[in-house]
């Protein structure tokens, strides 16, 4: 019997002595969750210390939506919150295989946190299913996943090549400066998991502390503690230059092949129209893919605002030649209109070749002169031609050569007039665009 007996008890102590993987038991949990959050020594509506000092940062998933129109982003990502509860460590050689045990939102203190500038839940963040990590050090880590839809103040004027600035505002509710101070966990936006968006790529990110200041009706100013992560956007504009820019380089310059068009052919107010008409709607289009604001004007509305006055002035001076040229055969050219022709119209529309001679650019042509010899006993001989050199007179021109010179002379001053406000206007942009986004 007493052989029985200490057979059973050296098999209890080889047992015992043998090394077991880990004493981690739901016991122990139980055991500290019990008595560290019992309801006779924790209260969750009591802050921990006089001052709390909350650790935040901010972690990026995705960047949903930047709707440029109505200045709102959308992105989803989840907040990082650490601070320290005094009322919840625990010894490690009491339970030294429990590092932390995880609690609900009824169960502890939290900091009351809010979205300042957001635009779809005003209201206090929180989540009665995201579950609160307590370690045994008594820092408690609160990660609330989120999808936050705020305020974007978006800057246009180098659209499409626009870099934004966009800021999500994190401010403390109910506890001021005083109870409650909001530390950046880093230094810039976590984008480590980050999905690559279509549109936009974010540069560069930072975090700015700030206080909010509140004044009451009597007078006294409370100062709430405040972090903005600053989210710095830039514009992929492959799109936009095959899809908007390049339709209102070729539309500008459609202008100026309707003094290509013979008057004759009937076509040429037609067509200077519908040139109108397109760069109409091209600017009815990027009007409405940018705010309706008056605090900043973009390079690309403006371009194209230039652009309808050109295909304005193309259509008046089109009517203009067609007038010149069904004018009265009969009605001489006048003597402005000549000189016109002589000293402006020619030379700058390179209708005498482009040489300028000594007289007034038009080059010199051999003309007939015609020599009329008297007989005397009472008749008239056949008048004689001789050829002499000499300058191309414009006392011969009619309406519908002027109007053809008019053509001309209208079809390189706007040519030049297009390229120059074309050039200008697509410098300004890709320039303006690189330098705002450094």
């Amino acid at each position: 019997m007493s052989f029985a007996l200490f057979g059973i008890f050296l098999y209890f102590m080889v047992i015992a002595l043998q090394p077991t993987n880990g004493a981690w038991t739901t016991l122990d949990v139980h055991t500290i969750r019990g008595s560290k959050l019992s309801t006779t020594t924790y209260h969750r509506l009591i802050r921990p210390s006089e001052k709390m000092y909350v650790n935040t940062s901010l972690s990026l998933l995705t960047i949903n939506n930047l709707d440029v129109k109505t200045q709102i982003l959308s992105t989803t990502g989840w907040l990082t919150v650490e601070w320290s509860d005094d009322r919840l460590p625990w010894s490690d050689s009491t339970y030294p295989d429990v590092t932390h045990f995880y609690a609900l939102d009824t169960e502890v203190w939290k900091p009351e946190f809010f979205i300042d500038n957001s635009l779809a839940d005003v209201s206090i963040l929180e989540d009665s299913n995201v579950m609160f990590k307590v370690g045994r050090d008594g820092v408690v880590e609160w990660k609330l996943p989120r999808i936050f839809t705020t305020f974007c103040n978006v800057d246009v004027t180098y659209y499409p090549f626009d870099t934004q600035n966009c800021v999500i505002e994190v401010t403390s509710w109910a506890y001021t400066v005083d109870e409650l101070e909001m530390r950046a966990s880093r230094d810039s936006v976590n984008l480590e998991d980050m999905k690559p968006h279509g549109e936009w790529t974010i540069r560069s990110s930072s975090v700015t502390k700030k206080e909010l200041q509140e004044t009451k009706e009597n007078g006294v100013t409370e100062k709430f503690s405040q972090l903005d992560f600053n989210i710095r956007m830039q514009r992929k504009s492959s799109y936009y230059i095959s899809s908007v820019l390049l339709p209102v380089l070729l539309t500008s310059y459609l202008n100026i092949f309707v003094f290509l068009l013979p008057v004759d052919s009937g076509e040429k107010v037609g067509f200077i129209l519908t040139v109108l008409l397109a760069t109409a709607v091209l600017l009815t289009l990027v009007s409405d893919s940018i705010p309706s604001t008056s605090i900043s004007t973009s390079v690309l509305s403006v371009y194209l605002a230039v652009t309808l006055c050109i295909g304005v002035m193309c259509c008046l001076l089109t009517v203009t030649v067609i007038r010149i040229h069904f004018k009265d055969p009969d009605i001489p050219v006048s003597a402005t209109w000549r000189s016109l022709h002589d000293k402006i119209l020619v030379p700058f529309s390179c209708s005498g070749g482009c040489k300028k001679g000594k007289n007034n650019g038009v080059t010199p042509t051999t003309t007939q002169q015609e020599v009329v010899v008297v007989n005397y006993e009472g008749g008239k001989n056949e008048a004689e031609s001789t050829p002499s050199e000499g300058p191309e007179s414009s006392d011969g021109i009619k309406w519908v050569d002027l109007s053809a010179v008019l053509d001309q002379f209208f079809m390189v001053v706007m040519s030049i007039v297009t390229t120059v406000s074309s050039l200008t206007f697509m410098v300004a942009l890709a320039v303006g665009g690189e330098v705002n986004s450094t």
